[in-house]
């Protein structure tokens, strides 16, 4: 690494954790996509806890990372979250 770590590189952990719980990105080991909305939900309100608590020493390009990270996160698990409420579900009766 070129540079010094910062707190792009701790985002970077959760932000990775958060797209493999949304299966926008393949979980490792199995390279196949899984959904877990809830562990989508705590990577996504830890990034957000650290954003919260760093506001008074971050880069601009920290605040950038964070908050783009954030923003696109939030979609995106309300975009996996919707698509999943409204997909239909299986009857508990029935057999094929």
């Amino acid at each position: 690494m070129n540079r010094p770590l910062d707190l792009r590189d701790l985002g970077a952990l959760l932000v990775t954790q958060a797209l493999v719980a949304l299966g926008e990105v393949p979980e490792p080991g199995s390279n196949q996509p899984r959904q877990d909305l809830d562990a989508a939900r705590l990577a996504i309100d830890l990034l957000d806890l650290l954003e919260q608590r760093t506001r008074a020493a971050r880069s601009d390009d920290e605040e950038r990372f964070l908050l783009g990270s954030l923003a696109e996160l939030r979609l995106a698990y309300v975009r996996v979250r919707d698509a999943a409420s409204s997909s239909p579900q299986p009857s508990e009766g029935m057999r094929g």
